[in-house]
């Protein structure tokens, strides 16, 4: 969730003296990336149970002996012996394709409940491919809500839902998957940038659905890409509304409470946004109200989210909108301790330079530089050096894959900061974690001692290897996109550190030569801290000597002066 498109992030403009550093590009409005999708499993809802039952096989001449196995077949799966079922379907098929539609389906029941997901949905598309005419077509509709919820990384799940609902929704979806469906519509819209369309589909989820409130979240951050400030505010609120409501009679699951925080901080970044917003058409203070509100939601995360350091470094921009320059070094100097190493916030040092460039503290801007220099110079050379080296996109995949299943402590740090940075690509994560799971319906089907050897079995691997590959080559490509918009990222950092560093050699040469013609013309704005710093109740007074203490993490409060003078 840094500042760039692969998390939640901002990129606001770094404003010091002479130089003014436009946002930089990412998926979302003005900057910013809202992350409509899950991560990782998604979320696990139950809705709608399993699928229908089986289709009667009326297609088929009943005194076919095709009809006979496949009533066989469908008599093992109702009593549970799904694996023994889909071998005899597997057969069936390999030996003949009359009644194919029905056997595609059975056999991708039958995989389906063995828990085989990548495996049946294979034989679902075969169903989907012979066209909307085929009986078991609405059904096998309703498998691939459910298997969708199992493989929420497979590159189709979308498009696959998009293509085959879109002219039954909403009229001739049953009311029991309306919900999700509309939901996943939505998902659908929101991802070819059919941003109106988004809103009419998850119009249609219901308050009572357990996707209502993912559902209000995406209508929200639509409205976000639509510049519509007033009705995306509206739709997060809805959502902590329903989460909070929810809240007062059960207890939260893990992924309801994980919307809950994105919601809170898409809130503050709305708040943010529209402060920028303000500022640009001269409202100076409403923009300072409205930096000031967002600043409400970014204090409200604790340290144990997954999201606290992210909503330090937003809050650490909106207090230096506001001129709260202490506060904003505190939260930074949190940021760039050793605890977090290893996290890539590379815009958080350019922030603590330009504050201090602001206020003419042209040293510890100096200071600041170098250290960056030592931090991200290298990250960007290595950067380079991957780009140009890795051409194919399994050898993308495979760097990624070694640094990322190796122990970090055996390799360089900057290789840490390489993929931290890589995999804030959330189509990029999704697509590496379903190919950990293509690989793991593998190996299953490899332990099974009923599949291993049979012609089901192998025919299941070679499936299996050959979603794997392409799905390498896919994210391998993702990959390499993302690699090279880090290098463009690294590249855009460097040249504004150069800028800063420019501006501040110019800037401290004139306040040397303002010395030397007046020794005593800067006397009073070079107090020492301790005759002006004062600590209140809650806080206490120390100085800083280069220590960190991991109770005291986001909590420090920088005093600064300035320095330049009336």
């Amino acid at each position: 969730m840094h500042l760039k498109s692969g998390k939640f992030g901002i990129r606001a403009a770094m404003i010091a003296s002479a130089m003014l550093f436009a946002p930089l590009s990412a998926q979302a409005q003005d900057g910013f990336d809202f992350g409509a999708e899950e991560e990782g499993g998604g979320f696990d809802f139950d809705e709608g149970g399993s699928a229908a039952p089986a289709a009667p096989a009326e297609q088929l001449d009943a005194s076919s002996p095709v009809f006979a196995r496949l009533t066989e077949a469908q008599s093992m799966i109702s009593s549970g012996q799904y694996i023994p079922a889909a071998q005899a379907l597997h057969d069936t098929l390999m030996s003949s394709q009359e009644g194919a539609p029905q056997l595609h389906f059975e056999l991708g029941r039958a995989l389906y409940e063995a828990g085989f997901y990548q495996s049946a949905l294979n034989h679902f598309d075969a169903v989907l491919q012979n066209g909307t005419t085929t009986k078991e077509y609405d059904e096998t509709l309703q498998y691939l809500v459910l298997i969708g919820r199992e493989l929420p990384g497979e590159p189709r799940r979308y498009s696959r839902i998009y293509d085959n609902f879109i002219d039954k929704f909403p009229t001739e979806v049953s009311d029991s998957m309306l919900s999700e469906v509309g939901y996943l519509l939505g998902m659908a819209a929101y991802r070819e940038s059919k941003l109106d369309d988004v809103v009419f589909f998850v119009g249609h989820v219901k308050e009572d659905s357990p996707y209502y409130p993912k559902s209000r979240y995406l209508e929200g951050v639509t409205y976000v890409r639509q510049n519509k400030g007033q009705p995306a505010l509206d739709s997060f609120k809805e959502v902590l509304r329903w989460l909070d409501s929810k809240a007062e009679k059960e207890k939260l699951s893990a992924d309801e409470m994980r919307l809950r925080e994105f919601t809170i901080a898409a809130l503050g970044r709305v708040f943010y946004q529209v402060g920028s917003t303000l500022w640009k058409l001269g409202e100076r203070e409403k923009a300072a109200n409205s930096w000031t509100t967002s600043l409400k939601y970014y204090n409200a995360f604790s340290r144990d989210s997954r999201m606290w350091l992210d909503a330090l470094f937003e809050a650490s921009w909106a207090y230096y909108r506001v001129d709260n320059f202490g506060k904003a070094l505190g939260l930074l100097l949190t940021l760039n301790s050793p605890y977090f190493s290893d996290k890539y916030y590379p815009e958080a040092m350019l922030l603590q330079a330009t504050i201090y460039y602001t206020n003419c503290h042209y040293d510890r801007v100096v200071d600041i530089l170098t250290d960056y220099k030592a931090t991200y110079e290298p990250m960007k050379q290595k950067v380079d050096e991957l780009v140009s080296r890795l051409f194919q996109p399994e050898e993308v995949y495979d760097f990624l894959y070694m640094v990322k299943n190796t122990d970090k402590d055996s390799y360089d740090q900057t290789l840490q900061l390489i993929l931290e940075a890589s995999v804030q690509d959330r189509d990029l994560r999704r697509g590496l974690v379903y190919i950990d799971m293509l690989d793991e319906e593998k190996r299953r089907v490899e332990a099974n001692t009923t599949l291993k050897g049979s012609s089901l079995g192998q025919s299941m691997i070679q499936d299996l290897q050959a979603t794997q590959m392409l799905s390498v080559v896919d994210a391998g490509k993702k990959g390499k996109q993302r690699l090279e918009r880090l290098q463009e990222e690294l590249r855009d950092h460097s040249n504004r550190a150069l800028d800063i560093e420019i501006e501040t050699t110019e800037k401290y040469a004139a306040r040397e030569e303002l010395k030397e013609q007046d020794p005593n013309a800067l006397d009073e704005f070079e107090q020492m801290i301790d005759n002006v710093m004062g600590a209140d109740d809650e806080h206490l007074f120390w100085k800083f000597d280069g220590e960190y203490w991991n109770d005291e993490l986001g909590y420090y409060w920088y005093y600064i002066s300035s320095r330049c003078g009336r």
